[in-house]
């Protein structure tokens, strides 16, 4: 088959080697091209097409009605859309002989739209999944062709949780690349079970003080570093200084101080919430992981 591929982030990177060893013949990646002069951490999507001598073209292109002359120009069997966030034009989909489809790092229907990640960590979820399913005019819409599911640890990140995403999804593009398009799957979603989730963040991105369990889950779904996190880092004030929280832990000890003020005991720093106390284990102050011994105790944040 002929592909042409819309490819972001690692994922995109992923993909595209996958799909350049396979059988199929990529004819053109479409990506946000990196500027000039601007340094990208790692390998980009644009960078391994070019040296891999493919055809790249600027990832917008797909929400324009004429592309989609393109794509025909080109007899492209199949369009697949990994991690790219632009609405694709639903004659551009239909242009593709066989289909297009999207690698979505959730389970459909139950987490449509953005930061799926983030919100199973914050919803309490007990397990997690991705989908790799048909595209339609509606976002996250279309019949699922392969999907996976795993169990999701209570102490998954953020990060973590992408990651396991990516790899089960990785997979999940082999089994399309591998499977007849006569026989590639199309099962409906029950759509009176969709939640979508829009860009807002939870608790209009202020953390939960009053509850400890939400504030350990917020850290969690907000903890992607050393990478950038899509819902920023809470943070706690001292001494004039922002400090990020990485991971903390809720005690069983209850509290009846006012939420969100710092407590020292030794060299352990606790914070109070609604319920119980919280130890702050890992902190973050000018992009480095920090102990509350070293953030507070050995050295001012300024040094």
């Amino acid at each position: 088959m002929k592909l042409m591929l819309f490819l972001e982030e690692s994922a995109g990177v992923q993909t595209l080697r996958v799909a350049h060893a396979s059988q199929h013949e990529v004819v053109a990646v479409l990506t946000t091209l990196n500027e000039e002069g601007t340094k990208r951490l790692g390998a980009t999507v644009q960078g391994v097409a070019e040296y891999l001598e493919i055809p790249v073209w600027p990832a917008n292109q797909v929400k324009n009605q004429e592309f989609a002359g393109r794509v025909q120009l080109e007899s492209i069997d199949l369009i697949l859309n990994v991690h790219s966030l632009h609405i694709v034009h639903p004659e551009v989909l239909s242009a593709a002989r066989v289909g297009a489809f999207n690698l979505h790092n959730g389970p459909l229907p139950s987490y449509a739209g953005m930061n799926a990640v983030n919100w199973a960590i914050m919803n309490g979820q007990s397990q997690h999944g991705t989908t790799l399913h048909w595209m339609e005019s509606g976002i996250d819409t279309g019949d699922v062709a392969f999907e996976t599911s795993f169990d999701l640890a209570d102490d998954a990140t953020g990060l973590s949780l992408s990651r396991q995403c990516t790899k089960d999804g990785i997979e999940l593009v082999r089994h399309l690349l591998a499977t007849e398009p006569e026989h590639i799957p199309r099962k409906p979603q029950d759509l009176s079970r969709r939640q979508y989730y829009k860009l807002e963040l939870p608790f209009s991105g202020m953390i939960p003080w009053d509850r400890a369990l939400l504030v350990e889950r917020f850290v969690r779904a907000c903890n992607f570093y050393p990478l950038p996190s899509p819902w920023g880092i809470p943070s706690v004030e001292h001494d004039g200084q922002s400090i990020g929280l990485m991971k903390v832990v809720v005690t069983d000890e209850p509290c009846q101080e006012e939420p969100g003020k710092l407590q020292f005991r030794g060299q352990r720093c606790f914070v109070s919430t609604g319920d119980f106390w919280v130890e702050l284990t890992s902190l973050l102050h000018r992009k480095k992981l920090l102990t509350p011994q070293s953030a507070f105790f050995s050295q001012s944040p300024e040094s």
